[in-house]
């Protein structure tokens, strides 16, 4: 078995290792599922890494922080209103985001509006 995991880190692309390593991060802590198995409007607990972070304004309005989180199964877009950046939120980042995602935008992207998060 070693010899086959250790082929697989030879072989695999850079993108299926990084799928691979937020798989293993959704398994080591309790309570968390994967993006992929989140289920809208209810509450969920999800581990990943940050792959953006965007400031959204609109003319007259508010701007928010929109943070795009990958565990390996999927993406979910986290959103801070009122905010244009948060102290350790960046790029490439690991958080446990916690809250109610719902299913909004082109293709139904998941997104969850003021999330509890936690850097990791």
């Amino acid at each position: 078995m070693a010899l086959k995991n250790f082929l697989h880190k030879l072989t695999a692309s850079v993108e299926e290792l990084d799928e691979d390593q937020g798989r293993d991060l959704c398994t080591t802590r309790p309570g968390v599922v994967a993006i992929s198995e989140v289920v809208p409007r209810q509450p969920s607990t999800i581990v990943g890494e940050i792959s953006s972070v965007r400031v959204v304004t609109k003319a007259g309005g508010a701007p928010w922080l929109e943070v795009t989180v990958s565990d390996g199964s999927g993406k979910l877009v986290a959103m801070w209103t009122g905010r244009r950046e948060i102290a350790g939120i960046k790029s490439g980042q690991r958080l446990v985001v916690t809250g109610r995602a719902s299913a909004s935008g082109p293709g139904g992207r998941l997104q969850v509006l003021n999330p509890r998060y936690e850097l990791l």
